[in-house]
């Protein structure tokens, strides 16, 4: 009887041990894999940081490559009057991208298309910058004194000529954070522009807790940070200043636990971009589960290798979803100037004859002051879809910027690809714009063969450009092989 009573009493405390081993098992894997999934997630917020960074260089690049364009054609008026080379790029300027435009003379004299705008340079020293500067640069963001908005400038060198000395062209911040806005995190996401050396930022994309588009300074806003131990603000500050690339770290901001991540943009030394979300947002499920805690240990565990999947599922969809925003041009739906590069480049490798067209809309400027801004986003909406229809499947089709247009004919000689050329004209001539109206169109084209005008993209591109010169100034509307 002892011996039973003894045994029951053992069975008792093996049971009690092993459910208490279950217990600790579970509560200890509940535990870690919500600390995956914690990981998982900043490291999806470190991905949309560098994407934000990317978009922002992708951005300033294609504004500095932008005015390319005028460069040739104030080099091609040297001997005309600063008046008229001012007349004449005010009307080429797109206003729907950019607010103002002019040009600073060898003798530091300032042409511009508004006085406020010259004023502001003068103000901020940029024409003393440009003139002493043989390389293109952009300005730090600052306050127009004729829209009140925040503009950055960019200074490009005009070069071979003896009179101009640099073009500026200027755009406002808003035009630039509209870049970067997702749906998904719309209400959930602060993502901000910071100048490491002078720790002032501007908010581009808020959370709601804050308004977009405002100036701050960091130092100032350390009252409603809170670090963890082994970090500080005096060591980030240090990190940007240094050079660092990027970075990530966790702080109580505003009462909210948060992570923070940051990323250097190449194009604006000094420049980073900061995403800031609360760990809220980061899981609301991961904080119901410590809510929770140990009573549901074995139902957690099931709900956190099911939030798992979830999450590593979202990511893959996520991760797609940036990557096209990355390659592809929003308006236009075929892929944008820098995926283009980059595939024709991994063609190019093959070392297969092609040739590369440079394609313009002629006179898209006045299509768009007669017919309205929507029209021409209609217009190059059409230019694309009859892009992708005329030329051969297996061809690279992309949108260089504004109205210019490139493609990428494989396996092709010069004189095939000037019988597409004229069945792409014959498709265009006529556009049937969404209120019926029926308007005549055209393009003007250059063409390189691959490898005999050029090896790479680049020389292809400026092989290309030239020809396209050639067609029009003889009149446009046409297409010309160069060396043809």
């Amino acid at each position: 009887m002892k011996d039973r009573r003894k045994n029951k009493r053992k069975r008792k405390v093996l049971l009690t041990l092993y459910l208490a081993v279950c217990l600790v098992i579970i509560v200890a894997a509940y535990f870690h894999l919500s600390r995956i999934a914690r990981n998982f997630n900043t490291e999806h917020l470190e991905l949309i940081t560098g994407l934000y960074a990317e978009k922002m260089n992708d951005s300033m690049e294609y504004l500095q490559n932008y005015v390319q364009e005028d460069i040739k054609m104030i080099r091609s008026m040297e001997n005309a009057q600063p008046e008229e080379i001012l007349e004449q790029l005010e009307k080429n300027l797109d206003k729907t991208v950019f607010g103002d435009i002019g040009f600073i003379m060898n003798d530091g004299e300032i042409y511009g298309s508004s006085s406020c705008a010259v004023s502001d340079i003068k103000k901020k020293k940029l024409d003393e910058a440009a003139l002493a500067s043989d390389t293109s640069f952009n300005s730090d963001p600052y306050q127009s004194s004729r829209t009140g908005n925040m503009t950055m400038t960019v200074f490009v060198p005009v070069g071979d000529t003896s009179l101009v000395h640099t073009l500026y062209v200027s755009i406002m911040i808003e035009n630039l954070r509209q870049l970067g806005e997702y749906e998904l995190l719309q209400g959930k996401i602060s993502i901000h522009l910071l100048k490491a050396d002078s720790e002032n930022f501007i908010t581009c994309v808020s959370d709601n807790s804050g308004p977009s588009g405002s100036w701050n300074n960091l130092l100032l806003q350390q009252k409603y940070f809170q670090y963890d131990a082994g970090y500080s603000y005096n060591q980030w500050i240090k990190d940007m200043r240094s050079g660092k690339k990027d970075g990530r770290f966790s702080a109580i901001i505003r009462g909210e636990e948060s992570t923070i991540s940051y990323r250097s943009i190449s194009v604006m030394p000094g420049w980073y971009v900061i995403v800031e979300l609360t760990n809220k947002n980061i899981s609301d499920i991961t904080q119901q589960f410590s809510a929770w805690g140990g009573v549901y240990g074995s139902i957690l565990v099931g709900f956190t290798m099911l939030y798992m999947l979830t999450i590593v599922l979202l990511e893959k969809k996520d991760k797609k979803m940036y990557m096209g925003l990355s390659t592809t041009d929003s308006l236009t739906g075929i892929l944008n100037r820098r995926a283009f590069q980059i595939a024709v480049e991994e063609e190019l490798r093959g070392k297969t004859p092609g040739v590369f067209i440079f394609i313009d809309v002629d006179n898209f400027k006045i299509y768009n002051d007669t017919y309205g801004h929507n029209n021409g986003d209609f217009c190059l909406k059409y230019f694309a879809k009859t892009m992708k229809s005329c030329f051969p499947e297996d061809s690279i089709i992309g949108r260089y910027g504004g109205d210019e247009f490139v493609v990428y004919l494989k396996n092709l000689t010069g004189e095939m690809a000037r019988t597409y050329m004229e069945t792409f004209q014959r498709m265009i001539s006529q556009l049937t714009l969404p209120t019926g109206e029926v308007v005549e169109l055209s393009a003007s084209a250059g063409g390189a063969a691959f490898p005999e005008q050029g090896e790479d993209v680049m020389s292809l591109c400026k092989s290309a450009d030239m020809a396209l010169y050639k067609v029009k100034q003889n009149g446009k509307a046409d297409f010309k092989m160069k060396g043809m």
